[in-house]
């Protein structure tokens, strides 16, 4: 019985976490699978989008049948056949099609966020599954001249009025598709540009203006026309407008107002080639975002239009707001990188003082600078010269590449930027002196020179590539501690003696 018992257990435990996993999943599915129908929608005959398509809701289907959400692998079902029709070529893409496809994922996203809240309970989903059922293939005599959502009423039974009926609800209908359409199809973007862009595409293929167009307010006071009927304004052709020269754009920035050519004639002014043009505010705290601009057919369509406007708003302060975000993000992986890097060099500065401390003569402690140079502060190369019996700088060790630097014996006074550190004691760097350093057969560019100062005199230098110019500081540190220790090397040579 324990055994049978330890069996359901871990059944029930690899059940739970094959439905964790999918829901996971299934969040990325999704969002792909919007953004697939936004882009099948503007390119119909894109065989690369349906077939994305097909495959994220064949996806759909057999991983939600697997984690026991049968409601969510009906309806990936059901979208599955509509794609593979459409792939055989016995089903058109036609606006019911993708609107039924927008349908089967708003219930699709709305089950999997009711799973991840931990609700299982059965759902009705006969309403999505029979329209999705509904969708006509290209034998259906009705699949290209009726909409699957007006009753099949004959023409010589309509009367005025119920024509004038059915006229102002197919025009609601319509409207309403397009604003939830709109809604669905901008989630995705997170650009300025890109949200003016869409939004006025969809005005220009949703709704009714002859024209519209999408203007942005800049950094310096300008709106800026971004978009125009559906197509990006070319950066080099965008016409701007100060905002303090026209009474009719403070008036719809500052005040947030919509204004109309009809009350207020100076609005032609502003946009010249518009017919009646209608300024519809982009709203925001404390000055409008921007505004959009159209002439629209029928006055009706003012209260969607402000609609677009308002949603359009709210669209681009959420763009602004992950900006802020990933510039605020960025700015913390860069303090914490910076953070991290200055413990490593801490603790690599703490182990080097510690092994300095037992040397017994100047080579050995000149190795170990010039290694701790290049391989714990990051620069690229490093020489250490030391101070003769005669006054020269002798070679005492190189890393990071560079040739013969034990060899060399150079005067004092035989290069300007080594003497100039000697005599001040102050570090000398390229960024004075924009020349490259020879030294021996090795040019260093981006050089840096350090004394290695004692009590009394300074008793040689270190030279060195730099590679990253924020561990100055940190070489400066170590090469101080090499010139004390080199004072008491130097003292207890004498004491020898």
């Amino acid at each position: 019985m324990t055994d049978q018992k330890d069996a359901n257990d871990l059944d029930n435990q690899i059940l739970k976490q094959m439905l964790q996993d999918f829901l996971e999943e299934a969040l990325d599915l999704l969002d792909q699978l919007n953004l697939n129908l936004i882009q099948l929608e503007g390119e119909p005959e894109n065989e690369d989008y349906v077939n994305q398509i097909f495959r994220l809701v064949h996806t759909i289907k057999g991983s939600a049948g697997f984690a026991g959400l049968e409601e969510m692998s009906a309806i990936g079902l059901k979208m599955e056949d509509i794609f593979g029709k459409i792939r055989k070529g016995t089903c058109a893409i036609t606006p019911p099609v993708i609107d039924a496809m927008f349908n089967g994922m708003e219930v699709l996203s709305d089950l999997r966020d009711k799973a991840s809240a931990g609700d299982l309970s059965p759902v009705d989903v006969s309403g999505i599954l029979e329209r999705l059922e509904q969708v006509p293939d290209k034998t259906a005599e009705t699949s290209q001249t009726e909409d699957i959502h007006e009753p099949a009423v004959s023409d010589d039974v309509i009367s005025p009025l119920t024509q004038e009926l059915l006229d102002i609800y197919k025009s609601g209908y319509d409207q309403l598709s397009a604003l939830k359409h709109l809604v669905y199809s901008s989630v995705q973007l997170m650009d300025e540009e890109s949200l003016a862009v869409h939004f006025s595409k969809q005005i220009n293929k949703k709704m009714s203006p002859e024209r519209n167009g999408i203007w942005l307010l800049n950094d310096h006071g300008e709106a800026v026309e971004i978009a125009r009927d559906g197509e990006l304004v070319p950066p080099d052709t965008r016409a701007v407008i100060d905002i303090e020269s026209s009474e009719v754009l403070k008036r719809v920035l500052d005040n947030q107002l919509v204004v109309w050519s009809s009350s207020l004639p100076d609005v032609k002014e502003v946009v010249p080639e518009f017919e009646s043009p209608m300024i519809i505010p982009l709203k925001a705290q404390p000055k409008a975002y921007g505004f959009i601009v159209l002439d629209p057919e029928e006055s009706a369509e003012v209260e969607v239009y402000q609609f677009v406007g308002q949603f359009a708003a709210m669209m681009l302060n959420i763009s602004k707001l992950h900006h802020k975000v990933d510039q605020q993000r960025q700015e913390l992986d860069e303090m914490t990188a910076l953070l991290f890097r200055q413990n490593a060099i801490l603790s690599s500065l703490y182990h080097v003082e510690i092994a300095l401390m037992t040397i017994q003569n100047p080579v050995e402690l000149c190795r170990i600078v010039a290694e701790a140079f290049v391989h714990d502060l990051e620069t690229r190369s490093t020489a250490i010269f030391l101070k003769d019996n005669t006054n020269n700088l002798k070679g005492l060790w190189g890393s990071g590449g560079l040739q013969g630097i034990e060899t060399l014996s150079i005067p004092v006074d035989s290069i300007e930027p080594i003497k100039h550190c000697l005599e001040s004691g102050r570090i000398v760097s390229y960024k004075g002196d924009t020349d490259s350093l020879q030294i021996g057969q090795n040019r260093l560019d981006n050089w840096i020179i350090m004394g290695l100062k004692g009590r009394e005199t300074t008793h040689g230098v270190v030279i060195s590539e730099l590679d990253i110019d924020d561990a100055t500081d940190s070489m400066s540190i170590l090469a101080n501690y090499s010139g004390i220790l080199l004072d008491n090397l130097i003292l207890q040579e004498k004491i020898q003696e």
